[in-house]
Formats: structure tokens, C-alpha cells, sequence
């Protein structure tokens, strides 16, 4: 299944959204930030920080999301001083100025790039926009094979996705129901390649995540600095 396609079908508010945003963000950036969040969606995320006084330019390629997104922002902003705005957009070609922000943000974004070009590609753009000593921060899941459940998607589906730790999420979690989606989960070597050529990586901590259907699975909080 093309990734786009498999993202772009959800509505009203319905993207998957799992992951908490870490304390070690806060301490990180400091408030008044101007944040870029990749994959948005409906705006869960954005529309937290600038409770917290940041503010976020979301953007998703799901045009439905960013569409109720922008119905919460116009509510939110005349609520708050800080300011959100959401927008479609593509994560492989940003439509923002080189040095725009002050943090990248990537809340279980990385997690659904399945094509291991797209990555690196993502990753150039976000140094792009950064500013300098920017903050990148990423909430990524890690294989889990420990976990059983786990275990066997990765062996199943390596056949079809072609790279461990990629593997297919279907409507009810059994194997022979509808596919959903497609997502990649990292080991920690992954994650150092893929950023230690572009970004000074200044923590990478595992932690546990709740996926989609319910189930823990390894995770790592990323804090990198361009």
C-alpha cells in the first residue's frame, strides 16, 4: 500500500495519535519557540504546546485533518497569545525558508516512513529549516522483539516490506483483516546512522510506547541539535 494513500484516508479527527510528548521536551525548548511539527494531522499535539505557550505551524498531508485542525485553531487562537496555524504539506519538500524554526518536532513521524530514502530525505529538510542549534526532537518506536506479538509481524511481513522492523497495521490487529497502514520500527543503531551525518545527537533514551491497538512496544526519545 502507498504510505500517502494510507494516510491521507483518515478524518474527523481519527489519525492514530499514541505517544505522549516527553517532559524532556519543555526543558529543552523554551516557550515562545516557533515549532514546526511534522505529520500534525487534526492537531493534538500543536494544540497542547501552545496551551503551554509555544507556537506551532503544524502541516500533514492528509487534507481532511489539517482542514478540523484549522477549525480548533480558530477558537484556540483567540483563546491564547501564542499562535498555531496548520497547513498541507509534504514532508520530503517543506514549502518553509531555511533557518524558520526553532525545534522540529516528530511525534512518532519517523514511524511511518516505510521507505528508508524518505528518511534521510525528511531529515535534510528539518536541518534546512532549523535554525542554528535548532532542536530536533523525535518520539520514535523501537523493535520490540521481545514481545511476541511483535515478533511474529516482523518475520511475517519481511517478506513483503523487504526490512526488518517494518511491518503491515490492520484494521483489528489479526493478520488476515484489513490492512491499514505500513510503519518502520527502529533499533538504536538505526537511529544514530540516520542522524549522526546531519545533526549532534545530545540524547537518545529508550522508553515504551503504546501503539495503535493497545500494545507496549520499545520506543526512544531523540533530542538533536543542527
Amino acid at each position: 500500500m502507498d504510505s500517502t494513500l494510507a494516510w491521507k484516508k483518515f478524518a474527523n479527527g481519527q489519525t492514530p495519535s499514541s505517544v505522549t510528548l516527553n517532559k524532556i521536551f519543555y526543558e529543552k525548548v523554551s516557550k515562545n519557540s516557533q515549532i514546526l511539527d511534522f505529520g500534525c494531522a487534526w492537531g493534538k499535539v500543536p494544540l497542547e504546546l501552545q496551551e503551554k505557550g509555544y507556537n506551532v505551524i503544524g502541516f500533514d498531508i492528509n487534507e481532511a485533518e489539517i482542514k478540523k485542525a484549522q477549525e480548533f485553531a480558530k477558537e484556540s487562537n483567540k483563546k491564547y497569545k501564542s499562535q498555531i496555524k496548520f497547513e498541507t504539506a509534504n514532508a520530503l519538500n517543506l514549502p518553509y525558508k531555511d533557518n524558520s524554526f526553532d525545534s522540529c518536532l516528530m511525534q512518532a513521524f519517523m514511524t511511518t516512513l516505510t521507505n528508508p530514502e524518505d528518511r534521510i530525505k525528511v531529515l535534510k529538510e528539518a536541518k534546512r529549516v532549523l535554525k542554528k542549534d535548532g532542536i530536533l526532537y523525535m518520539g520514535v518506536f523501537g523493535q520490540t522483539w521481545e514481545n511476541p506479538k511483535y515478533q511474529e509481524r516482523y518475520d511475517a511481513h519481511f517478506p513483503i516490506t523487504k526490512e526488518k522492523g517494518t511491518f503491515i497495521v490492520t484494521k483489528d490487529g489479526t493478520p488476515n483483516t484489513e490492512e491499514i497502514y505500513r510503519v518502520h520500527h527502529y533499533t538504536k543503531d538505526e537511529l544514530n546512522k540516520l542522524l549522526s551525518n546531519k545533526f549532534k545527537i545530545e540524547l537518545l533514551e529508550k522508553t515504551t510506547f503504546t501503539s495503535y491497538h493497545g500494545n507496549k512496544a520499545n520506543g526512544f526519545i531523540v533530542i538533536a541539535k543542527k
